[in-house]
């Protein structure tokens, strides 16, 4: 794993300059004063702020190899996750936030696939692997074989989704309130 962070960003509203990304950025996540705000620029597992998700990516890029620069960020292949129900219109949007972050060859994998991938699982073999991969805004469950995925569902109901309806429990059955 090169970079494992989460998918948020903290903006200074006055200047609209990123403050931070990913760990540092949820850290501040409902803590912050009114002028920073933290976005998170995917939601329901597409992008729904396309400035932000811009930044987001370059900034991961940069993350990548922050001290010597043997490589130009611009001139990196990218292989972009995404939701398998994905429409159209959501897949080009991916794909031009990753042009325009600095990708010069930008790849999309479906989420199942890639996660079979980083589990190690043989994705080729001739018998069905059956994965669900929560993420925070979709659910995906698929099952692949023979290189491809026979069938998939994508739902629409994840990580903050569950976040949200723990907070809601915490609050009506004992009063408390966690972020």
């Amino acid at each position: 794993i090169v970079v494992d962070e989460p998918s948020i960003v903290a903006i200074d509203n006055d200047t609209n300059k990123l403050i931070a990304i990913g760990e540092k950025a949820r850290q501040m996540h409902g803590k912050t004063h009114q002028n920073i705000k933290t976005i998170r620029p995917l939601k329901d597992g597409v992008i729904a702020d396309f400035n932000a998700a811009e930044q987001m990516i370059w900034e991961m890029i940069k993350m990548i190899n922050p001290k010597g620069r043997l490589f130009s960020p611009a001139s990196l292949k990218m292989v972009v996750s995404i939701p398998s129900g994905s429409t159209e219109v959501e897949i080009r949007a991916v794909r031009m936030s990753s042009d325009h972050a600095g990708g010069r060859d930008v790849y999309l994998i479906y989420g199942p696939m890639a996660a079979s991938l980083g589990i190690g699982l043989n994705v080729e073999a001739p018998m069905g692997n059956m994965v669900v991969d929560v993420g925070g805004g979709t659910t995906e469950i698929a099952v692949i074989a023979l290189g491809g995925i026979v069938c998939n569902k994508s739902i629409r109901i994840a990580g903050d989704g569950f976040t949200t309806d723990i907070q809601a429990y915490m609050r009506h059955q004992h009063n408390i309130k966690i972020g």
